[in-house]
């Protein structure tokens, strides 16, 4: 049973280097500006990521907008953008505005040229059931937005 825990324990503390979860959690860290959640551990960060039955009855229930919600929503944009600019050296823009009503918005500049643009339904409850889930998600819209870059751009 142990080892089951300590192997299981190895492979989330090796999820959590990868680059996306890494610029991540930089993110969230830089948009915590109030400093409420300085001390949570990292895996604690990425874990209100995930959703499991239990918070999403939570969520339900609770009508108030959680800050580390618009923190974190906030944050996964500003990782990807920060992931296109690295990966295509040119500087990006990305701007998310977030709506107390169901959606909102999410757009990704790289070099001037619009690269992303994400409909964002709900983001109270916006999370993945994996962190796989999450890197698979980030992973998909760097990548389009990359595509798209290469169009316009050289590099």
């Amino acid at each position: 049973m142990n080892q089951a825990l300590l192997l299981e324990t190895s492979l989330q503390l090796d999820k959590i280097k990868h680059p996306f979860l890494q610029e991540l959690i930089k993110q969230i860290r830089l948009a915590d500006t109030l400093c409420k959640y300085r001390d949570c551990k990292d895996e604690l960060l990425l874990d209100q990521l995930l959703v499991s039955l239990d918070k999403e009855e939570h969520s339900s229930k609770n009508l108030n907008f959680d800050p580390l919600n618009q923190i974190i929503t906030n944050a996964f944009y500003n990782a990807i953008g920060s992931i296109i600019e690295q990966r295509a050296r040119h500087p990006t823009e990305t701007y998310v505005h977030l709506r107390n009503k169901e959606f909102s918005s999410a757009v990704i500049f790289c070099g001037g040229v619009l690269v992303s643009y994400s409909l964002i339904w709900g983001y109270q409850s916006f999370g993945f059931l994996s962190l796989e889930e999450l890197i698979e998600s980030a992973e998909t819209n760097i990548k389009n937005a990359l595509t798209k870059a290469n169009r316009y751009l050289d590099f």
